[in-house]
């Protein structure tokens, strides 16, 4: 039976691919900061038939030391861990003068510095059992820098380059790496957006997340279509023309 920890499963994609997995018999470790939420999640997992295990437990990914604690704790609760889901994660979206660098800086120590202290508490585990799995929820956004999501694309972008040296180092123990793009899928983190360009639902977004996830990908865009060619475009807009869509 998988054993399966998922950051940020109080809503949007982890808590459906905390859905997803727990239908599919996985031990199921949900963490995020609202554990009224998560303690909700669970009930309706476990009432809805759930065979594995269904944990969870309070972590503020962005406070380093928590993921120490918090990770190694519910793995061996779990039995082991096969999977680490990173997906917590935060946005701020205005441009400077308009968002505070408090906030900025939250964005980065919960998407990125929050996502490698994920990875340092888990790999130990993953050494000595010499296996494991690594995926991580980057973003489109990673792409190149938003104007208005100057934080956010920073985070991710950092986040993907982070992975993607990771799994060169890893695979020795015999850990995978996944990364994966999203596209604008509704979650709470986007739906305040003015503007959301071929968004789709979540439960659709978190089953090719989950699909993709289970194949061991190296990297995925999702959705495929049109991201993968909004992406390809994205990064070869020149500078001078790129500038010009933060310009008001």
């Amino acid at each position: 039976m998988k054993n399966v920890l998922i950051t940020g499963a109080s809503s949007g994609i982890g808590k459906e691919l905390a859905r997803l997995y727990a239908k599919a018999g996985a031990n199921v470790a949900l963490t995020a900061r609202r554990t009224d939420s998560l303690k909700k999640i669970s009930d309706e997992l476990k009432s809805s038939g759930a065979k594995g295990k269904i944990l969870f437990a309070s972590l503020d990914v962005s406070d380093a030391d928590q993921n120490f604690k918090v990770i190694p704790k519910l793995a061996k609760e779990l039995g082991g861990l096969d999977l680490i889901v990173l997906n917590a994660g935060i946005s701020t979206t205005a441009s400077f003068g308009g968002r505070s660098f408090e906030a900025d800086r939250a964005v980065i120590e919960t998407n990125l510095i929050g996502a490698m202290a994920g990875v340092e508490a888990a790999l130990p585990i993953f050494q000595k059992q010499k296996s494991g799995q690594i995926a991580a929820i980057s973003s489109v956004a990673s792409f190149r820098g938003l104007p208005g999501s100057a934080s956010y694309s920073s985070s991710k972008a950092g986040l993907s380059t982070y992975m993607e040296a990771l799994r060169g180092e890893v695979k020795r123990y015999g850990v995978s790496v996944t990364v994966i793009h999203p596209g604008f899928i509704d979650t709470p983190i986007n739906n305040q957006m003015k503007s959301r360009p071929f968004v789709i639902p979540v439960e659709r977004g978190a089953r090719k997340i989950y699909k993709r996830i289970e194949n061991k990908v190296l990297s995925a865009t999702v959705p495929w279509f049109p991201w993968v060619f909004l992406g390809y475009l994205m990064k070869r807009i020149p500078e001078f023309l790129w500038s010009k869509i933060g310009l008001k």
